[in-house]
């Protein structure tokens, strides 16, 4: 496991199918590529995540998020509105989702994050990245570098030195269902 604050190289290793961890708008971030299925069984282990709960995508384009997501009206308003940003929609999945982090009517979460950092490393990877807040599932969710696990950074394979924007987690909206329906509060208010 490496530290390192160079995005190019950092970028490789998730394209090689590493597992990282990363700083968001939000929390900091364990993730990998959502095209490499076996980094995301690495992810769900190494998590200790039950195989099946769903995550999110993280995308930093709106062609990244039609690539993974089929947005309907609802969805179209929400993120008009609030992307980027704190905001995750879960929507109908398309056939680039892996089953594996799919929800059990084919959905998916996906979130644009209003971070510099993670538009950058989503272009350089050329994936969105499947992620979720870096601690072992049930723990907390770290907001410092300091927070960070020691046992779960032994695990992966780079942490990327930066710091987290420091925002409550991302509000997840179901808009699959009419009504809209809060799956979690968060840092956007609706």
């Amino acid at each position: 496991m490496s530290w390192t604050n160079n995005l190019e190289q950092f970028a490789q290793i998730i394209k090689n199918g590493g597992v990282v961890i990363f700083p968001t708008d939000t929390v900091w971030g364990l993730g990998c590529s959502v095209e490499r299925v076996d980094a995301i069984k690495k992810l769900y282990t190494i998590k200790q995540r039950e195989p099946n709960k769903p995550t999110a995508i993280l995308i930093g384009s709106s062609e990244q998020a039609e690539k993974y997501g089929v947005f309907n009206e609802q969805a179209l308003s929400l993120t008009k509105v609030h992307w980027p940003g704190a905001l995750t929609v879960v929507v109908q999945a398309t056939k680039a989702v892996p089953l594996e982090i799919q929800g059990e009517q084919k959905t998916v979460g996906i979130r644009h994050p209003n971070f510099k950092f993670v538009e950058e490393l989503t272009q350089l990877v050329g994936a969105g990245i499947v992620a979720g807040s870096a601690n072992f599932s049930g723990g907390a969710s770290p907001f410092k570098k300091e927070e960070l696990d020691p046992e779960l950074i032994k695990l992966i394979d780079a942490v990327y030195d930066g710091e987290c924007g420091g925002q409550l987690p991302s509000t997840v909206v179901d808009c699959t269902v009419t009504p809209l329906k809060v799956m979690r509060e968060g840092a956007i208010k609706l």
